[in-house]
């Protein structure tokens, strides 16, 4: 067996293999997983097809198979990110709890080994979640408005933050010797990652000058939530309006009249004529976007969704390492050691 096929298949994810589909949690967490995901789906159809009678969907158009697909893969992210956190959490703390772990330290597999297996094997199901909703995906190519690299690189954006999420519950489950604390902190992580960093762009908007030339985008932070490519790939367009605020006191033109910023920082715009000396601003006449394109910021020229893989994988590297540190029992320290003074004969 070669290095490559030592790295992927070791004890550890066989035993965890065999262990986890040998249970009937297994299944049973795959059905309600299948059968929540499709009752969403059938909800919003016909919602959808009884949108004629005067109920209708929010930002619900008329590309229906768009509406379908950002509410599946929004509710697909919020099933993984209450799943992931359980299934790592108590990977190493559980070991520990059950006196099982001085038994892995005295064996020949190393402990990065141990967390490669343990976070694996949790990926795996993961996966096989993933590839079961396919076919409930599938339906939205009936409807039209999605096409096949869009589901692709929403799947890509989902399954990077479920291994995100399995890292961080990983990396707590090693620094914390009880399941439940390693639990409650990982799903807290988890809702810091998914919706605290989408608050963080409602109360720390980046400031706007009305005569910018670039479309503005919002904190660099807000990228770590997997809803903002989301939502972008979904309707193949930027985000519009959120984690940005106008100065105060700006003052320009727009279409066919005129806006001024309040003091809370938003545009109230009224018809009319231009005002007069003021220009629209740049962003707005000039400066164009194509699809989910970020064309101001850190990640300037980047899409959104490349942004959030990048600053997810960055905190999966830390995640990794930190775990791969804390794991160890004992940590070998390279220091020179002072010479013992010569003890004279007497």
């Amino acid at each position: 067996m070669n290095a490559i096929s030592r790295a992927l298949w070791n004890p550890i994810v066989a035993k965890e293999y065999r262990s986890r589909m040998r249970t009937w949690r297994s299944p049973l967490a795959m059905t309600i997983y299948i059968v929540l995901l499709g009752g969403l789906g059938w909800a919003v159809f016909a919602a959808m097809a009884n949108s004629a009678g005067g109920f209708s969907l929010p930002f619900a158009g008329s590309n229906y198979g768009q509406t379908l697909f950002t509410f599946l893969i929004l509710f697909q992210v919020a099933l993984l990110a209450f799943i992931t956190p359980a299934l790592t959490a108590g990977a190493i703390s559980g070991e520990r709890e059950r006196q099982t772990i001085d038994l892995l330290f005295v064996t020949r597999i190393p402990p990065f080994s141990i967390i490669w297996g343990k976070l694996l094997s949790s990926m795996s199901f993961v996966v096989l979640l993933l590839v079961l909703s396919v076919p409930i995906f599938s339906l939205v190519f009936l409807f039209g408005g999605i096409e096949l690299d869009q589901m692709l690189t929403a799947f890509l954006v989902t399954g990077v933050t479920a291994l995100t999420l399995g890292l961080l519950g990983i990396a707590f489950s090693t620094l914390f010797r009880r399941t439940l604390a390693a639990t409650v902190v990982s799903y807290g992580a988890a809702f810091v990652l998914v919706v605290g960093t989408l608050v963080y762009g409602l109360l720390f908007p980046t400031d706007v000058d009305p005569s910018a030339t670039t479309v503005p985008a919002p904190p660099a932070i807000t990228f770590l939530s997997p809803v903002l490519p989301l939502l972008t790939i979904a309707s193949n367009q930027p985000i519009q309006g959120y984690g940005v605020r106008y100065t105060n006191g700006g003052t320009f033109a727009a279409s066919g009249g005129g806006c001024t910023v309040q003091p809370g920082g938003n545009p109230v715009c009224f018809s009319g004529g231009p005002i007069p000396g003021k220009g629209a601003p740049a962003y707005l006449t000039n400066a164009s976007t194509s699809g989910g394109t970020i064309a101001s910021g850190l990640f300037s020229g980047w899409q959104y969704w490349q942004a959030s893989i990048v600053m997810q994988l960055a905190v999966c590297g830390f995640a990794l390492a930190l775990s791969a540190f804390v794991l160890p029992p004992v940590r070998r320290r390279r220091f020179r050691r002072k010479p013992e003074p010569a003890v004279s004969a007497g």
